[in-house]
């Protein structure tokens, strides 16, 4: 009985996938991933879609309803269990005993599908690890479970089997994007940042309007790999979406540093400042550029070093140090600069500096 069911929902998830013209690149000997993806019932269609708004509003006592019609009567749609596992374990209490009762009480007779669902529910990351080990020996090409293990295997820091496992999920299921973003996060920890690049542009050629990725993979580009214009191209398409967003603008401004146009970055580090005063980063990054890039001999200090005086004091009333860095740059270095500025232009008149003390000197 058991047999012929799977059979007939093999058959039936098969079904839907003829016609389609294209499809993800297939590994030979293995299932097509789409089955597990695809839910053609119109009513469970709907109710997916109902569900995903709920979830996007954090509502997931609203969403869990409509899942449960999804996993009835799409039972190989793996997005959905998932989701109704996730938010019934948010929820918490009777939601989430609720769930687990359906899915450790479920009959084997959805091929792997129900031995990963309860994978999922494991207690530990060992009992977890040995239920996927398990799965993936009776079909090594479930994407699922090659996705689960790599996100077990990078919480407890093993990063170099994590990256290879995402690369298996995304290897079985050329449209499991998430595995590919997670790849993405690996690499960067590692720091494999061309690798990382080049899984970030992937996962954004597929998935184009994540925020939080194309943000990630800017920073990415413009800290640490210096792609300049490839990251600003990133940032204004953001910033159209957000365009009040502080870090956003920071991140636009230290474009515009990296790309030699400093005349740019000081304005927008000045329009940020007066937006959001207690910005003490923007106010360092103002007397870094008057003190260290602009003057080039004697003249231009004498120019620039007074606006650099007025950014570094600015920066050290309103800093509250959110890191290493700005420890240091509070208790030492700006110091330090501030010295250095008093022995060559004598020291200043003590006022509270404010933005028009900071803006591009006349002439220069």
């Amino acid at each position: 009985m058991r047999r012929a069911r799977i059979e007939g929902l093999a058959a039936l998830a098969a079904s839907l996938l003829v016609g389609c013209e294209t499809g993800p690149a297939r590994v030979e000997g293995a299932i097509d991933p789409r089955i597990y993806r695809t839910c053609a019932d119109p009513e469970a269609q709907a109710a997916w879609q109902r569900a995903r708004a709920a979830i996007a509003a954090k509502d997931d006592a609203r969403a869990i309803p409509d899942l449960r019609i999804c996993v009835q009567r799409c039972p190989l749609f793996v997005p959905a269990h998932v989701a109704w596992q996730d938010a019934a374990r948010r929820l918490g209490g009777d939601a989430q005993r609720e769930m687990q009762a359906h899915y450790l009480g479920a009959p084997d007779d959805l091929g792997v599908v129900p031995s990963y669902l309860r994978a999922r529910l494991s207690d530990t990351s060992y009992a977890q690890c040995n239920a996927l080990e398990a799965i993936l020996k009776r079909d090594p090409s479930f994407a699922w479970a090659h996705l689960s293990w790599a996100r077990v295997t990078r919480k407890q820091g093993r990063l170099l089997q994590a990256v290879d496992m995402f690369a298996q999920a995304v290897l079985y299921d050329p449209e499991m994007h998430e595995a590919r973003l997670e790849r993405a996060q690996v690499l960067a920890e590692l720091g494999r940042d061309e690798e990382a690049a080049v899984d970030y542009r992937s996962y954004l050629r597929a998935v184009p309007d994540d925020r939080a990725a194309s943000h990630a993979c800017a920073t990415l580009l413009l800290y640490r790999l210096e792609r300049t214009d490839e990251a600003e191209e990133l940032l204004k398409r953001l910033l159209v979406a957000e365009p009040g967003s502080i870090a956003l603008r920071m991140d636009r401004a230290a474009a515009m540093w990296l790309s030699g146009r400093t005349r740019e970055a000081v304005d927008t580090y000045l329009a940020v400042l007066a937006e959001q005063p207690s910005c003490a980063r923007a106010a360092l990054n103002l007397g870094m550029l008057y003190y260290e890039v602009l003057p080039r001999d004697p003249a231009s200090r004498a120019t620039f070093w007074p606006k650099a005086r007025a950014a570094f004091r600015l920066f050290l009333r309103t800093t509250r140090p959110a890191d290493g860095h700005e420890q240091f740059e509070r208790t030492l270095a700006v110091p330090y600069r501030l010295q250095v500025i008093d022995e060559a232009l004598g020291a200043d008149d003590g006022a509270a500096p404010g933005l028009d003390d900071l803006r591009w000197p006349a002439g220069a």
